[in-house]
């Protein structure tokens, strides 16, 4: 399903999303900034971003398959945290036509 985010939607999520990752990592959420790397700087992996979309699946009524973020997933690295804070909003905003727009 398509919808559009408010701003403040959007605020929300992002810090959703910074406390999340600073719960899993077991870090202080203010040592998460736009440009930090969530493998690198902080000791992530690639499962965590799925495992966040999981979690983010019910709470937004995100109606798409783990393949169809993988795919998105493969055209949209993400590694910083502003890239992993757009990437949610891309999947809550497009939906089904996630990948259907890319060859756009």
């Amino acid at each position: 399903m398509k919808r559009l985010l408010s701003e403040a939607e959007k605020t929300t999520i992002y810090n959703e999303i910074r406390q999340y990752l600073a719960d899993e990592l077991e870090i202080d959420p203010e040592k998460i900034q736009e440009d930090t790397n969530i493998i690198d700087d902080l000791g992530g992996d690639s499962i965590l971003f799925l495992e966040m979309f999981e979690e983010f699946k019910t709470k937004y009524q995100i109606d798409l398959e783990v393949r169809t973020i993988g795919q998105y997933m493969l055209n949209h690295p993400v590694y910083t945290f502003k890239e992993t804070v757009n990437a949610i909003f891309d999947i809550i905003e497009k939906g089904e036509d996630l990948i259907g727009q890319e060859s756009n």
